[in-house]
């Protein structure tokens, strides 16, 4: 649950005419799990939703709801809350709170193994306003409890929050990509395998895709307690295998920060600020690396790990750059 109130600049209460709020990126995890939602606790807020909006509108014990009804993945998250794409504005909500001071939300999601993300901005990406405040504040979280916001508005509005946030591992600036694959090897153990899956993001055929499907849980079964397998934390043969592999307890997915892989199962692991730097520790933190089809970022990372002794099984029989 997280409070907002405004304050003026010398700590006092202040009542503004209308407060606006907007949230982005509603959606779910893979099988309709870990669906995100938020609730309007109180202060009776009108909405705007676009008409062709993905958003379930209900209530619950009388507080307005909002429920997520599609799957996303990190690929369609918004970066500008101003130029919004149309699925990112159909997947967008706008409270809008008349003549307060303060008021409480309540964002969470159901059951699921995928870490989720909330975005909001104080102004409105859906609808025109006399005065915007544009500042934009990301929250990324596995556990979110009780949080304080308070906005201070003179001129400009100043957003600061205080989360209690459990991740599973969260990796800095400050890190270089080698100290990042140094931490995370250490974390799996000295006498664990880490055994990294460098795939396509979409199968070029249906014998590939069952392949993946068929070695991910022996492997899981033979290996899995000494062993950790990595991903990109993408679609295609990281998702599929991440999702046929036992339980998911032996998986780790490697995504910049601030992301998430919307894998039903798996420990989503923050490595990086960007795509590239995730690339860069991925082909720096395994042991062995299995190859299926794949292009030039595939080649790329296959070679880049065998220069550095590691060892690289291509799947022939797949094609691509693993022939």
């Amino acid at each position: 649950k997280v409070r907002f109130s405004v304050w003026d600049m010398e700590d006092r209460p202040l009542t503004v005419d209308t407060f606006r709020i907007s949230f982005y990126d509603l959606d779910t995890g893979p099988h309709s799990k870990s669906t995100e939602y938020i609730i309007a606790d109180n202060g009776d807020p009108s909405f705007h939703l676009t008409e062709d909006t993905q958003l379930k509108e209900t209530h619950v014990q009388g507080h307005l709801e909002f429920l997520a009804s599609e799957r996303g993945s990190a690929k369609d998250n918004p970066h500008e809350s101003k130029s919004l794409t149309n699925l990112q504005k159909q997947r967008s909500a706008v409270l809008a709170y008349k003549d307060t001071h303060s008021f409480d939300l309540t964002m969470g999601a159901s059951k699921g193994h995928s870490p989720r993300g909330f975005m909001f901005a104080l102004h409105s990406a859906l609808a025109c306003h006399d005065v915007k405040a544009a500042i934009t504040t990301t929250l990324t979280t596995t556990t979110l409890t009780t949080t304080s916001l308070a906005a201070t508005t003179k001129l400009t509005t100043t957003l600061t929050s205080t989360l209690t946030t459990t991740l599973t591992s969260t990796v800095t600036t400050k890190e270089r990509p080698e100290e990042v694959a140094k931490r995370l090897r250490n974390e799996a153990g000295h006498d664990t395998h880490i055994i990294c899956i460098v795939g396509a993001t979409e199968s070029q055929s249906a014998d590939s895709e069952a392949l993946v499907k068929a070695i991910a849980p022996q492997l899981d079964e033979e290996i899995g307690s000494r062993a950790k397998f990595v991903t990109e934390g993408t679609v295609g043969v990281p998702e599929t295998f991440a999702e046929n592999c036992g339980d998911g307890s032996h998986v780790w997915n490697l995504v910049p920060s601030g992301e998430s892989s919307g894998f039903a199962q798996g420990a989503d692991i923050n490595a990086g600020e960007n795509a590239e730097e995730r690339q860069e520790i991925f082909g720096l933190v395994g042991d062995i690396y299995v190859t299926v089809e794949g292009d030039g970022e595939v080649s790329q990372t296959a070679k880049a790990a065998h220069a550095r002794g590691a060892t690289v099984i291509p799947l022939m029989r797949t094609g691509g750059a693993s022939d």
